[in-house]
């Protein structure tokens, strides 16, 4: 099944209704599920006709793989415009950004998180969470070469990258959706602070003590 766009708006008011019905085919997702989502609830959600949401969309897939897009899209574009906020003068600092960027970028209703996860494969968009991953690793990756006098100097810097990409998605997905041992969100950015700190310094890589 087509999960692509019939068309991109080009004009401002068309862009306008096109964000107009991925934002309510966002909120109908997140309260009724996929089954229930019709084209018919989103329009009148929308605020427009049927007629002008097919222009853009062919489907109910179509428009939910639009929303894993704007999510996706979202998500890169915080990370890296909050990254690029703070000060990068001591690696501490960076890891500081890095964690905060984390966390600012991400969607922070439950709801709204579960909903995501459980479509990227349903609509086809496991490739573009990849891409998503791999473009904020590189940005990660090139912050963190900034500072290589602080950090251990057999240390791969894109295999670092992913490794951290990673445990910054696991840390913010286990807050958001509410880990069963709970932990206060501050203290959780101490604890992976000191991992990551650990990692890019070469204590966690030392083999044991002759």
């Amino acid at each position: 099944m087509d999960v692509n766009p019939r068309k991109f708006p080009q004009q401002e008011r068309a862009r306008a209704t096109v964000e107009a019905i991925i934002v309510a085919t966002a909120q109908i997702l997140t309260e009724q599920g996929f089954e229930t989502l019709t084209t018919v609830r989103i329009a009148e959600r929308a605020g427009v006709s049927v007629g002008s949401l097919y222009q853009y969309f062919p489907n109910k897939q179509a428009l939910a793989a639009a929303v894993v897009d704007h999510y996706s899209e979202k998500l890169a574009t915080v990370f890296i415009q909050t990254l690029e906020r703070h000060s990068h003068r001591t690696l501490a600092e960076t890891v500081n950004a890095l964690i905060e960027a984390a966390f600012v970028a991400h969607p922070h209703e439950p709801a709204v998180h579960r909903m995501l996860i459980e479509l990227v494969p349903r609509v086809g968009r496991v490739e573009r969470s990849r891409e998503i991953s791999v473009r904020i690793a590189q940005t990660i990756e090139r912050v963190i070469a900034m500072h290589r006098q602080e950090i251990a100097p057999d240390l791969n810097f894109a295999d670092a990258a992913i490794f951290i990409e990673t445990i910054l998605e696991t840390a913010v997905h286990r807050t958001i959706e509410g880990h069963p041992v709970k932990i206060d969100q501050e203290k959780a950015m101490d604890h992976y602070r000191t991992l990551i700190m650990g990692y890019l310094r070469g204590s966690v890589r030392d083999g044991p003590a002759n």
